[in-house]
């Protein structure tokens, strides 16, 4: 019993979830408005997550990377707080609809019936072969 508990244990313990690197900086956002502030606060917590995990790749991602770009860039006076700001909320953007769109996908069902073209209208699948349709 005892080493089925441990391994339940270890078993839980490996599947942990751990946060998408954009979702540190939206959790920042409901603290702070300017960009300066939004990446201090979100960086700071990946260093946290990332100090006690010695496999930590969140600090190495390429969205991270971005953002300390932009940091570097409005700290140059390269670009401003706003546009740096506005390029932060279209990489937000995109990269939720990327995690939302690969977790709402559904299949369908492709198996063709030849009564499809009367009852909807179209077929379901147009050119179909060995399951996957064109």
């Amino acid at each position: 019993m005892r080493y089925f508990l441990t391994l339940f244990l270890l078993i839980l313990s490996s599947c942990a979830t751990s946060k998408y690197p954009h979702n540190y900086f939206t959790d920042c956002e409901k603290k702070f408005s300017e960009f300066n502030d939004l990446s201090a606060c979100a960086l700071k917590e990946i260093n946290k997550d990332c100090k006690d995990n010695s496999v930590c790749k969140i600090d190495d991602n390429r969205f991270v990377n971005i953002i300390k770009r932009l940091k570097i860039m409005v700290n140059n006076k390269e670009i401003s707080e706003n546009e740096a700001m506005f390029r932060y909320l279209n990489l937000i953007d995109y990269e939720e609809s990327k995690y939302k769109s690969s977790d709402v996908m559904r299949y369908r069902n492709y198996n063709y019936s030849p009564n499809d073209f009367y009852i909807g209208g179209i077929p379901n699948c147009y050119f179909s072969r060995n399951g996957f349709c064109y």
